[in-house]
């Protein structure tokens, strides 16, 4: 007998029973929720938990126990999921806890996952959250890639023409002839800790979308801008809404033949980011 949800969402079948995903928030998990994971891997299945590589866990566990594991899970929160044409589950790199954080990535990404998990999309669909441009998540490479990061300028006031920011930067983001950030500004920021003259003059949060990873990885496309977490729920609730219309392969496709200037176009005649 299969569970509540039905074997093509979060139950993969196997020859001696079923593998389950788990849809879980991103970031962190309760100790009752590792204690009924626990449970269900030494009870039900073989006592071993896999760790995926996108953050989530997979148990392997026999036929007759599939709709006591979903019960058990249910009880602590706990879906099952992240499987089919649905949104994946969300990657985030630790946020706020590391010293390089420019915004709390987990609360985004749960936030992300609490509107859209378990909805329908043409193909399945990843989105990855960074705290900042490290990239640890590798957000430029899946479907939606959101990224915190600063918007720097120059007071050419207050530049002694030292020469120290000469070479400092690695993308080679400063004009230090013409005292100026240049767009390949990726936003990290740490050159405020080398320059008084360099300022934020904003903190802003970049959705890219349509890159991919496998053996042929493509860079996802720059979309927009945003200021808030609403701002973001909006603004991926757009794209899925376009998607869901218009997308028949995955979110690389889709990007590639709609085109991202349309898309873009289409973003601002349609919803309104302050």
């Amino acid at each position: 007998m299969f569970c509540s949800q039905n074997y093509k969402f979060g139950v993969i079948p196997k020859k001696d029973g079923y593998t389950i995903r788990l849809s879980l928030k991103p970031g962190y998990l309760t100790s009752e929720q590792l204690d009924a994971i626990s449970y269900i891997a030494k009870n039900f299945g073989e006592n071993k938990i896999h760790i995926t590589t996108r953050q989530g866990i997979e148990l392997k566990i026999k036929f007759e126990y599939l709709e006591d594991a979903e019960r058990i899970l249910n009880k602590v929160g706990i879906k099952l999921g992240s499987t089919g044409r649905r949104i994946r589950q969300i990657v985030a790199c630790i946020g706020a806890e590391c010293p390089n954080s420019i915004g709390d990535s987990i609360k985004l990404a749960r936030i992300i996952h609490d509107e859209f998990e378990g909805i329908w999309v043409p193909k399945k669909l990843k989105i990855n959250v960074s705290g900042c441009p490290n990239d640890c998540t590798h957000y430029q490479f899946c479907d939606i890639g959101i990224c915190f990061r600063y918007i720097l300028e120059i007071n050419k006031k207050e530049c002694k023409e030292c020469g120290k920011c000469r070479g400092f930067c690695e993308i080679d983001a400063i004009d230090w002839v013409n005292k100026v950030i240049k767009e390949n500004c990726i936003g990290m920021g740490e050159c405020l800790k080398l320059c008084n003259a360099i300022y934020i003059k904003d903190r802003v949060i970049s959705i890219f979308i349509g890159g991919k990873g496998g053996k042929f990885p493509k860079k996802g496309k720059f979309l927009i801008n945003v200021k808030t977490e609403d701002d973001v729920i909006e603004v991926i609730d757009f794209i899925i809404g376009l998607y869901s219309k218009y997308g028949k392969g995955r979110m690389y496709d889709f990007v590639k033949n709609l085109g991202i200037e349309k898309i873009k176009k289409r973003l601002k005649d349609e919803i309104l980011i302050r």
